[in-house]
């Protein structure tokens, strides 16, 4: 079985993540793996994990917005791999469906946010329609994703599937040795990972931990926004912007708690991710993290200020909670082992 696995850009985000792990991940001797990115080259650790794996990536090499030379060179591409599967994540999906529609392969997509807002409403009629020509699939990363997205779209359970995230849980570990008290959260410094609502609950916080750090991994265009308000709440000695890192696992070792105050989710991938470092989490009830923030971590109401201060303040101040939620994350995070997610999408593959 040959299958292409089809990205925008390797950027660091939850689907390259996801995307690349897969890749990797999946048994070698039942299919042949070749990826593509939609733009060119970026020197990511994702493309050298991949790479290091012997698995070909082939850039289509799009500036700008929208390219008819990338879908042509995407369609000339695959004429060239001729792929059973051919597996989209985000808006990659729609430089891939021309050619899907007009050859035997099946679509995969796997849907990383919440349905209805990952696409304007013209494009998810497309997708909702391809799936109901039996042309694609959609996978869900979470089970209330998937019930969202067979509603949104208007599809029977046989065109919308639930497939875990995938974790290396081999990658994260947790150190003992550690000095006053860190809070991080790992994304893209954007208006939907809201990451400013973390910093408005610094001086708060401050008051009661007088040693809190709180640790920002990932850069972007909120970034100047974000350390304008480190500054006018006077708070920038206890907030760090570490930028993109090519081993986030390191940050999370020495860290104590994780925050994720995104308007928006599937099931973030930097989540389970701080689950297999044993760490607690605060987060906004959005998409799937009510599925594994249980007892391993607290849900507050999206933008809630009140309650993501009182829940910080709760953990910094009780070592014993933060041990216990640790511990229930190291075990409710082993159901999703980059193996067995890559498992699933094979008896997928099969089953098309």
């Amino acid at each position: 079985m040959k299958v292409a696995i089809i990205v925008p850009v390797f950027i660091t985000g939850g689907a390259e993540n996801m995307a690349a792990q897969l890749a990797v991940h999946l048994d070698k001797s039942q299919v042949d793996v070749e990826v593509i990115s939609i733009y060119p080259r970026q020197g990511h650790p994702f493309e050298k994990k991949i790479e290091d794996a012997g698995i070909p990536i082939h850039y289509m090499d799009k500036q700008g917005h929208a390219s008819l030379g990338a879908m042509i060179r995407l369609w000339k591409c695959l004429s060239q791999m001729k792929p059973d599967i051919v597996h989209t994540h985000i808006y990659a999906t729609f430089y891939a469906i021309p050619w899907v529609l007009t050859h035997r392969a099946k679509q995969v997509h796997t849907i990383h946010t919440f349905p209805g807002r990952d696409f304007p409403s013209v494009l998810g009629k497309i997708l909702s329609w391809t799936a109901k020509a039996g042309k694609l699939t959609m996978v869900a990363v979470s089970e209330k994703n998937r019930v969202l997205a067979k509603a949104y779209y208007g599809l029977p359970d046989s065109r919308v599937y639930y497939v875990n995230n995938p974790v290396d849980l081999t990658r994260f570990f947790h150190t003992e040795d550690r000095k006053g008290l860190v809070f991080i959260s790992v994304g893209r410094l954007d208006e939907n990972k809201n990451q400013i609502l973390a910093i408005r609950a610094m001086p708060e916080v401050l008051k009661s931990a007088p040693n809190a750090k709180l640790i920002l991994l990932g850069d972007g265009e909120d970034r100047e926004m974000l350390e304008r308000e480190t500054d006018a709440l006077g708070v920038r000695d206890a907030v760090v912007f570490a930028g993109n890192q090519t081993k986030p696992e390191d940050f999370l070792a020495g860290a104590d708690v994780y925050l994720i105050t995104s308007h928006m989710e599937g099931l973030p991938l930097s989540v389970l991710e701080a689950m297999a470092a044993g760490l607690p989490v605060i987060a906004t009830n959005v998409g799937g993290m009510a599925d594994i923030v249980k007892d391993n971590g607290v849900l507050i109401a999206d933008d809630d200020l009140q309650a993501l201060t009182r829940e910080m303040i709760r953990f910094a101040q009780d070592p014993v909670l933060r041990e216990r939620c640790g511990k229930a994350s190291r075990e409710l995070v082993k159901a999703f082992d980059a193996k067995s997610c890559a498992e699933a999408y094979m008896a997928l593959y099969k089953a098309l």
